[in-house]
């Protein structure tokens, strides 16, 4: 249980370190669409990064806004507290995630082809993972729908992991810029693949925790009183246990 406690920990640390690169990223091509500037005289490399959101002022706006509510809000739905003693705010919250990542992964996969900077091989990338992560969105709504907590949340988690994976890429692309020296390679070259190793490393990460913490949801997944310490009870269940029982005790009454 520490183990997984602290495992938790480092998680939860490197989760708000990708919201504020998250955010940084949104803040950064704002600023750039509504008050376009120059490349630093040091960093050219800059001007091939802006030029493509710069064409495509609208849908990169029409992205990146979703893209900002996903990045503050979706960190909320882990929260254990939030699930236990706020179910309608999880639920409202939930709802606008969903949403905005639906939005953000169509839009993705129709700026792709029109401003991949790495290519086909980053255009291929991006189509792939954008579509997994619509697919994780819709079967975790759906599987929250039919109430099957266990499967809502591990659909989620991929989908969480797959979001913010654009936060991840951005230090990667930092490494590649760092050693261009050293490499040769210019962003056209590394882009692609700072997108396969972004999207790859969160995606495992997520499939490691998933299958790291599943024996204990799933040997309790048929009772919402006994959660095993350290993973909550899913708010959706909790209020769903408590009327069942309220409704057994009514028969009992009439009985």
């Amino acid at each position: 249980m520490t183990t997984r406690r602290g495992w938790e920990r480092l998680l939860w640390v490197l989760t708000f370190v990708l919201v504020f690169i998250g955010v940084v990223i949104v803040a950064h091509r704002t600023v750039q669409i509504v008050h376009p500037s120059p490349a630093p005289a040091g960093f050219p490399e800059a001007a091939t990064l802006d030029r493509g959101f710069a064409r495509h002022p609208v849908l990169t706006m029409v992205h990146i806004t979703p893209g900002l509510l996903f990045v503050l809000l979706a960190p909320i739905q882990l929260m254990r507290s939030v699930r236990n003693r706020r179910p309608k705010m999880h639920r409202w919250v939930g709802r606008v995630v969903v949403g905005a990542g639906m939005i953000i992964g169509v839009t993705a996969l129709v700026m792709s082809p029109q401003m991949a900077i790495g290519g086909v091989n980053e255009t291929v990338a991006t189509e792939l993972f954008g579509t997994l992560f619509l697919v994780f969105l819709v079967k975790g709504f759906l599987a929250i729908r039919r109430r099957d907590v266990a499967a809502h949340r591990e659909w989620m988690i991929r989908a969480f992991a797959t979001g913010m994976a654009v936060a991840t890429i951005r230090p990667i692309m930092g490494i590649f810029f760092a050693t261009r020296l050293l490499t040769h390679l210019t962003p056209q070259q590394f882009f692609g693949t700072a997108f396969w190793l972004g999207f790859t490393v969160q995606l495992l990460v997520a499939e490691v925790w998933i299958n790291y913490t599943r024996p204990a949801w799933r040997r309790n997944s048929s009772s919402t009183a006994s959660y095993p310490q350290g993973i909550s009870t899913p708010a959706v269940v909790a209020p769903a246990a408590s009327r069942a029982a309220t409704e057994s005790g009514e028969r009992r009454r009439v009985q």
